[in-house]
């Protein structure tokens, strides 16, 4: 499974006119962020917790105080980003569905907002559900972007392509985000880059800080996917430059310090600090890589057993299910990883959550299954690298060699993106 922090793509590190292979050049400079790791959010934080108890004292659960119940939803909202911690998440939401049940006059600025949350919680069809329920009245521009949003976590992309296709604007900052995500989907990344690279001069024109800080992270994955690292790590730069806070941008820096300079006491100086203040259960399985690539099984396996406690809680709902997935897998509980890739495909019918299923059937004993799953729901549908490798895991499995010595062609190109521990595995096909 491609974790959330593998953001970057293809980059040929060794020439072939050469006989030995040559460690390339740092990219990371620990004096480039250095001050951004000592970056102290505990007043910031604490006066946003402040707000939002006198907003609610001032509210005194008068639900019908939809202003003020909104801006409660939206420090909320702050808080979990800055955090980690889903409780703040889940109450956000629950003030933004109250804003939503008390709104009468033009609604569907509080459903966008209540939408745009339950995405965030992995709740897709519930978000697909409320945007359903607008009148052909508010169905505009807004509206038709949230519902492309909600179609392609949906895996429903001819109706994406279809929403794109209304509201194409080549001189909309939001068109562009958007159309660059659908070319990405269809493997055509160079597109992407151009689009986004469009979206970021106008997010630049405009001054818009939160689009700034959007398209800045969001190209710096892009120019990563693409093999322009030093562009990528510029922009991470950028991202902090705006935001010290953004947690984002450091987990990509620690990302091209680890597969990249092969630095993994740097890359876990990173992750750790951001552990700390930002304790999301995926740092875990970071940090976990870390110590697999070292040989070091005893404390990877701990730092796995801890995330997969964590997101036991309920509060997480669906959020961690494809990670969830993957752990089972390893941990050798394959029957329950069928079980749960089974109910994640009918949360989002992906080309990616079909390949988590098909490589749970496989590591299940059920390889012809494995391959009857890929071949109708993920071959041709995904230019996912992890999906390439579990489809040739799946071919090789069914005695299928010649597919599978093209897709390890393919693969061999993929070291950075993939990592030093999922590469080894790759050159063992």
């Amino acid at each position: 499974m491609k974790k959330l922090w593998i953001l970057f793509g293809f980059l040929g590190l060794v020439s072939c006119n050469q006989e030995t292979t040559q460690q390339p050049e740092n990219i990371t400079n620990i004096e480039d962020y250095q001050v951004y790791l000592d970056t102290d959010e505990t007043e910031l934080i604490s006066q946003l917790k402040a707000e939002v108890e006198e907003l609610k004292t001032e509210a005194a659960g008068d639900t019908t105080r939809i202003v003020l119940n909104g801006s409660i939803a939206g420090k909320l909202n702050t808080l979990f980003d800055l955090t980690g911690n889903v409780d703040y998440l889940n109450e956000s939401v629950r003030f933004r569905e109250s804003v939503v049940k008390n709104t009468y006059i033009r609604p569907e600025n509080s459903k966008h907002a209540l939408a745009q949350a339950y995405i965030k919680q992995h709740r897709f069809k519930k978000a697909d559900s409320l945007m359903r329920s607008f009148t052909q009245e508010f169905s505009g521009p807004e509206s038709q972007m949230v519902q492309f949003d909600i179609a392609m976590e949906l895996g429903e992309y001819k109706k994406a392509e279809s929403l794109l296709d209304s509201m194409r604007n080549t001189g909309d900052y939001n068109y562009l985000i958007r159309a660059a995500k659908w070319n990405d989907y269809i493997g055509q990344l160079g597109t992407t880059v151009n689009l986004m690279e469009n979206a970021m001069e106008l997010a630049d024109q405009s001054g818009d800080q939160s689009r700034q800080l959007w398209s800045y992270s969001n190209i710096a994955d892009y120019y990563g996917h693409h093999g322009d690292l030093e562009k990528s790590y510029a922009h991470y730069l950028k991202t902090l430059e705006k935001d010290p806070h953004n947690t984002y941008a450091l987990k990509g820096i620690a990302w091209i310090a680890y597969s990249h300079d092969s630095d993994v006491e740097e890359a876990r100086t990173i992750l750790e600090n951001l552990s700390k203040r930002h304790p999301t259960p995926d740092y875990l399985l970071d940090l976990a890589e870390l110590y697999e690539f070292e040989g070091k099984e005893q404390e990877a396996m701990a730092l796995k057993e801890d995330f997969m406690t964590r997101v036991s809680d309920p509060e997480y709902r669906g959020m961690y299910n494809a990670y969830k997935i993957t752990e089972l897998i390893d941990a050798g509980q394959t029957q329950k990883a069928v079980d749960l890739a089974r109910i994640e495909v009918q949360n989002r019918a992906t080309p990616e959550t079909y390949d988590l299923l098909g490589y749970a059937l496989l590591t299940n004993g059920e390889a012809q299954a494995a391959l009857e799953n890929h071949e109708q729901y993920v071959i041709g549908k995904t230019f996912e690298p992890v999906a390439q490798f579990h489809t040739a895991l799946i071919y090789k499995a069914n005695g299928m060699d010649k597919a599978v010595a093209a897709f390890k062609e393919e693969l061999l190109e993929t070291e950075y993106e993939m990592g030093p521990v999922t590469y080894k595995k790759i050159e063992a096909l």
